[in-house]
């Protein structure tokens, strides 16, 4: 998934503005809600559109590269001729970016947008909270959660340094669903909090043709997506909306099922062991184990990786390690389990052990931060 991700903090500021923890000043959210407002302003309005204005909009121009970067039927001209049929109160019938929301169901939209900034203070509170402590605090950063009316993603996605929230996917019962979108926030922005502190990462699957870059692009993800896992519980999600039902039950299977996922991070680095089509070799185990399709199996092996660590050898020693190559993640991880094993661990396989320490011969050791 192309992460480019990066939520953005400035506890306090939304459009009314909050006060942020004494101790997470370092952490700074804003909510901006103004491209979804523009979009259910001229919604059946019957009035001609400001053009200009989307397009010289940051937020739609980074809403754009994201669809695009899945997808070359996602254009500006696609959505502004999409706006323009809104406008008159009509959907076209390829109707890429779902406007029909915004036509068919324009209060709903709008009660959840009210809703959301109702609550836009406690909603980054909950970020700031959850993030902070596995933020080096002498760091600062700050980003936005960005409210969209018509996307092409149910749930939310990142881009250059904004979290985009869809706002019709949760809409129908934004009551049910604003665990799940603090949840959600908070997951993505630690992605973005990523870029600020861990070892520099290219997401770019495209340059990878050898085994050893396989295994290190299968450990990065890893300790990216688990990690953002770990300081974003999914388990913690309540409600019973569409969402927070599907947060809740990729959860429950994903920990519930750990024994099996452990063995499946050992397979896959034995597929991307061999000298064959690296490239594709790569593709395949990713959408296996972090797509949302296939249960993101290794979010919950990560975050299980996280915790064990942070258990043994601190919160500290966590932000040290996380800092590091990703292969010192997984060395750290099975470190932690030799030294305080319990009857509910999971061991690391051979294959992966064997990637981890040959990937890490020349970087910086964990041990250097216990």
């Amino acid at each position: 998934m192309n992460r480019s991700r990066k939520l953005l903090l400035a506890i306090a500021v939304l459009t009314a503005g909050a006060i942020a923890p004494a101790n997470a000043q370092n952490v700074h959210i804003t909510v901006d809600t103004s491209l979804a407002d523009y979009i259910l302003e001229i919604a059946c309005s019957g009035e001609e559109i400001d053009e200009d204005r989307l397009r010289n909009s940051r937020l739609l121009q980074k809403q754009i590269k994201h669809h695009s970067g899945n997808s070359e039927l996602f254009t500006m001209d696609g959505f502004i001729d999409a706006a323009k049929a809104a406008a008159s109160c009509e959907v076209r019938e390829r109707d890429l970016y779902r406007f029909r929301h915004v036509v068919e169901d324009r209060e709903q939209i709008a009660r959840a947008i009210a809703f959301l900034k109702e609550h836009e203070a406690e909603l980054s509170a909950f970020i700031v909270e959850n993030i902070s402590p596995y933020f080096p605090p002498e760091q600062q950063y700050s980003g936005e959660i960005v409210l969209v009316a018509a996307s092409w993603s149910c749930g939310g996605f990142s881009m250059d340094g904004a979290f985009f929230v869809d706002v019709p996917c949760v809409a129908p019962s934004i009551e049910e669903e604003f665990q799940a979108v603090r949840i959600l926030s908070a997951h993505e922005t630690y992605h973005a909090l990523q870029y600020a502190f861990f070892a520099p990462f290219d997401e770019d699957m495209s340059s990878i043709d050898t085994p050893l870059e396989a295994q290190a692009y299968l450990f990065l993800n890893l300790l990216l997506e688990g990690t953002a896992e770990f300081v974003a519980d999914s388990r913690k999600v309540s409600g019973d909306g569409t969402l927070a039902v599907a947060f809740r039950d990729l959860a429950k299977r994903g920990y519930g099922r750990l024994e099996s996922h452990f063995r499946w991070l050992d397979y896959a680095s034995t597929i991307l062991a061999v000298d064959e089509d690296s490239n594709r070799r790569i593709r395949d185990v990713y959408q296996f184990g972090f797509s949302g399709s296939t249960g993101q199996k290794f979010y919950y092996v990560g975050a299980t990786m996280a915790r064990k660590i942070e258990a043994v050898f601190g919160r500290d020693p966590l932000l040290c390690v996380i800092s590091l190559s990703p292969e010192q993640f997984v060395l750290a991880y099975d470190a932690a389990v030799v030294q305080v094993s319990e009857e509910d661990d999971y061991v690391v396989g051979a294959s992966t052990l064997e990637a981890a320490r040959r990937l890490g011969e020349k970087n910086i050791s964990f041990r250097s931060c216990l």
